[in-house]
């Protein structure tokens, strides 16, 4: 009975309650709108960092990310095929893919210039590491003597596809190598340290060129994001001389840092969201309830007791929070399909195109998104019908 008197109190002022629902409906939607599309650029940023250069994370000897060695050679992972069969046998990984660092000298004959190179399988990686902004060229997948590199370094050697690069470094036994390699492609990081330095060869050319069939390191591709600790667990159970470090240490500054600030962030909108939907319904409940203050007075002095004409009050309050948050909903999911490649943004740091971010609508943002919304609705009326409650009956009843 006391729903149904609340339910035709606010049907009968349908303006009143329409700028009521319209504001909690904005409120959510701006609260839900922020949580889907923070959540959407954090994955991006994260897509980039897994899909351009670190996998879902990294595998080494132990302690060998957190000292330098004068030789780091000697702290490489020995017999790598036992153990890259192991690790692939782990049902979240799906992929794994070895790799070595190494400095050395790039010549075109005539300019020379120091780089730092790593030596992949390119056809595995081709897969896997779509996110590399390519500028001209390919990625070197199964060209046996290809190379590619950053844009700068590029531009400094004056080089571009098809052209001949010679590479000449030390082995691990301290005589010196070289490679006659031919330029495959040219990429773009974003970063000038990267670009202005870095290439990539096959492994087997690098594992040539150092003289070692060791490897620095297995990037992992895992079956999804999100359990990576199975993953580190398992391997560093089976393989105690290994450590497994996720993307999110890795790369620290764009991914773990991004996040971080980007929740930051969301939160600051929350709470101006939260403010805004509060201060705006306290107004116009305090209106509507001063315009009632009459009829709250009757009531009253019909022997409803304060407790009751609270509640009556308090249930409108829900009735309208709840529309206006599920209306809110709503809207945000109706925007997220008619955007289904999502919102086009300028490029992100690491990347030299365009990357549209998709909501990323989950449940549990959507009910936070409805409680937020709705308690601060509902706070916000309960305040306002204190006002009147806090009249004396005469001064109710004359209230026009």
């Amino acid at each position: 009975m006391l729903f149904k008197f609340a339910l035709r109190n606010v049907n009968r002022n349908k303006r009143r309650s329409l700028v009521s629902i319209s504001t909690v409906a904005m409120g959510v939607l701006g609260i839900l709108f922020l949580e889907s599309f923070f959540s959407g650029l954090i994955q991006l940023h994260a897509e980039n960092s897994i899909h351009s250069r670190h996998g879902h994370g990294q595998v080494n000897t132990i302690g060998y990310l957190d000292q330098a060695y004068e030789k780091p050679w000697e702290h490489w992972i020995d017999n790598p095929e036992n153990i890259l069969r192991a690790i692939n046998d782990i049902p979240e990984v799906v992929q794994v893919f070895p790799r070595v660092q190494f400095f050395a000298l790039l010549t075109n004959g005539t300019t020379s210039v120091a780089g730092r190179g790593q030596g992949i399988v390119g056809v595995k990686e081709a897969i896997f590491f779509n996110k590399m902004n390519i500028v001209e060229g390919n990625l070197i997948k199964d060209q046996k003597d290809g190379i590619v590199l950053g844009i700068g370094l590029a531009r400094t050697l004056g080089v571009k596809p098809g052209d001949r690069v010679t590479i000449i470094g030390n082995t691990v036994h301290g005589s010196i190598n070289a490679l006659d390699l031919v330029v495959s492609g040219i990429f773009h990081v974003g970063m000038k340290e990267a670009d202005d330095y870095l290439f990539q060869i096959q492994l087997s050319q690098a594992q040539n060129l150092l003289g070692t069939d060791k490897i620095e390191s297995i990037a992992l591709a895992n079956t999804r994001d999100g359990i990576f600790d199975i993953v580190k667990t398992q391997i560093e159970k089976n393989h105690p001389q290994l450590e497994a470090t996720s993307v999110w240490i890795i790369d620290k500054i764009w991914a773990q840092n991004g996040k971080d600030f980007l929740n930051a962030l969301l939160r600051i909108f929350q709470l101006i969201f939260i403010s805004v939907i509060l201060l705006a319904i306290y107004n116009s409940a305090s209106n509507t309830v001063l315009e009632r203050a009459r009829e709250i007075g009757m009531l009253r002095a019909n022997g409803e007791s304060n407790q009751d004409v609270m509640r009556l009050l308090t249930l409108e309050g829900v009735i309208i929070a709840s529309s206006g948050a599920l209306i809110g909903i709503i809207i945000t999911i109706m925007i997220s399909q008619v955007l289904p490649e999502g919102i086009p943004m300028p490029p992100t740091p690491g990347t030299n195109r365009e990357l549209p971010v998709q909501l990323d609508l989950r449940f549990n943002y959507m009910l936070q998104a409805y409680l937020l919304g709705s308690i601060a609705s509902i706070i916000a009326t309960f305040a306002a019908t204190l006002q009147v409650l806090q009249l004396s009956l005469a001064k109710a009843l004359r209230a026009v």
